[in-house]
């Protein structure tokens, strides 16, 4: 409801001008606000009652309406002014059209002449009541979306998607002080569900959420810390830990944060996250691990487990076995939990390493040009998973897949059980073959693999064995200027001493003899 007040000398002429207007259609939509006689207690209470509408005669002691119009213009050019005067003065008039009156009435004015100004006033006051709805709506509007574009810019800093060649621009007033701060830990959230769309347990002022821009299940927390001078570094870590705790209470069960060092420059945003995985990565694998982990320095170490049956594994990849290729994951990842000492960071190398061994498969059996095709889908399952579970169940449904496409073009598809030996040799003479294995492999008994492969090819198992390695073995010394150490173990010799009597043995000279006489034939050739 809009307010008005009437500012005449009269008190007769403002008792009717205020029943008149009352009597109108439109004054039940208008609350009066007070009058004055004199255009100085006018002002008075405009200032005092804020009206929407002034009503004011033009003639009146002690400041007249024409001063009283301009120090309305002046002061208050938001009002609606409606000149009320008993005279057609063209001065009057003037200095109305001057103020941006709404009206000019004569009087004595009838309902229906007030009805008709009120309702212009009031029509004005909504054009403009709307236009600064609009305004402040595209202003929030404008706000919301830097602050979205500014958040982005954060994730994408800390991701290493955008380069951070100086400190970021930040366009949202809500954070375009932040890169005045002068020190900062990141925290990096993870859950096994959606992270809440703000995590609760921090200050606003003193922590800014940043989701991931691509998983709902992780975001980061850049928690501002004191001045050097306020805290020591080893309070600036207790009271990072204080923090994560306070956030991890309200977050979903089974979730995680990790902690990087202090910062002080933003560029360093990408570090910082790195930092925070290495934390994460660091804990055990199995066990109860801790949910909050901080960084202690270096890097986890990340080498891949040496799994005994990983050869058997792959084979049944390989072989297009789903069934047991599945089976076999479960194997893993139970005797994974077994192993004491064990971090998330070596799992997630041992994944890593079946993972491109089973796209190697996929490429050499489908002859895909251009090698084995990057497993960029699984690096973003490695970069976003932070518990064993999450990488099993994502290899179980990655390896039965690739297991199915190359059953249709395995290469263990002869119906001669002999072939089949033979082909694995041919395919994996770089790995350690025993009649056990194979036998295993085969679900065969190692005598019987032993008899029916010299009956079929004429040589036993083992001098088939080193035979494949022996041609292997002179190519490499032909095209390459690999130690000899290096080409014993390249074959699936770990005693380079046992790989020289053989290669003697089988070619008539030492290794080294053979790549000089070799490369006197090229000579010649």
């Amino acid at each position: 409801m809009y307010t008005f007040i009437i500012v005449d000398d009269e008190a007769l002429i403002r008792r009717g001008m205020l029943k008149k207007i009352r009597a109108t259609e439109i004054g039940s939509e208008l609350a009066f606000a007070g009058e004055a006689d004199n255009g100085e207690d006018g002002l008075a209470l405009i200032r005092s009652a804020d009206p929407d509408i002034v009503i004011t005669d033009m003639r009146m002691p002690e400041m007249d309406g024409k001063s009283f119009l301009k120090l309305l213009q002046a002061d208050f050019p938001d009002k609606k002014i409606i000149v009320v005067s008993g005279y057609s003065d063209f001065e009057y008039m003037r200095e109305a059209i001057s103020a941006k009156a709404v009206g000019y009435l004569l009087k004595p004015f009838s309902r229906d002449e007030i009805q008709e100004t009120l309702r212009k006033a009031v029509g004005l006051l909504e054009t403009e009541r709307s236009a600064r709805a609009q305004m402040a709506r595209s202003e929030s509007e404008k706000e919301a979306l830097s602050y979205a574009a500014d958040l982005q810019t954060l994730c994408h800093l800390i991701l290493g998607i955008q380069r951070a060649d100086q400190a970021p621009v930040m366009r949202s007033s809500r954070l375009r002080s932040l890169p005045d701060a002068a020190r900062y830990a990141l925290l990096t959230l993870t859950a096994p569900d959606r992270l809440p769309a703000e995590p609760a347990g921090t200050d606003p002022a003193d922590a800014l959420y940043v989701p991931h821009a691509h998983h709902d299940r992780m975001g980061f927390l850049l928690l501002l810390l004191p001045l050097p001078d306020r805290m020591r570094g080893d309070e600036e870590a207790a009271y990072a830990e204080r923090t994560a705790h306070l956030v991890l209470g309200h977050l979903p069960a089974g979730s995680a944060i990790g902690i990087s060092g202090a910062k002080t420059d933003w560029r360093r945003l990408e570090e910082a996250y790195r930092e925070t995985v290495a934390a994460l990565d660091a804990r055990p694998a199995a066990g109860d691990a801790p949910a909050v982990a901080r960084y202690a320095g270096g890097r986890p170490a990340a080498d891949a487990v040496a799994w005994e049956p990983m050869d058997e594994l792959v084979f049944f990849l390989e072989s297009g076995n789903v069934p047991r290729v599945a089976e076999w994951i479960g194997k893993l990842f139970d005797d994974l939990r077994e192993m004491s000492g064990l971090t998330l960071a070596e799992v997630k190398e041992t994944c890593r390493i079946l993972v491109h061994e089973a796209r190697e498969l996929l490429q050499r059996t489908l002859a895909v040009a251009g090698g084995p095709p990057a497993s960029s889908s699984f690096e973003v399952v490695l970069r976003t998973s932070f518990d064993s579970e999450s990488l099993r169940v994502y290899l179980l449904q990655l390896l039965p897949d690739i297991a199915a496409m190359l059953r249709e073009r395995s290469a263990y598809a002869s119906d001669q059980l002999v072939d089949n030996i033979r082909t694995y040799v041919e395919r994996h003479y770089d790995r350690t073959l025993t009649l056990e294995k194979i036998a295993s492999l085969f679900f065969l008994n190692p005598s019987y693999v032993s008899y029916l492969f010299k009956e079929k090819t004429g040589v036993n198992f083992i001098d088939y064995v080193n035979k494949v390695r022996m041609d292997r073995a002179k190519i490499l010394l032909r095209t390459t200027d690999d130690k000899v150490y290096k080409i014993a173990k390249a074959l699936g010799y770990d005693n380079p001493k046992y790989f020289f009597r053989v290669f003697k043995k089988v070619a008539g000279y030492t290794p080294e003899e053979y790549r000089l006489l070799a490369a006197d034939d090229d000579k010649r050739a």
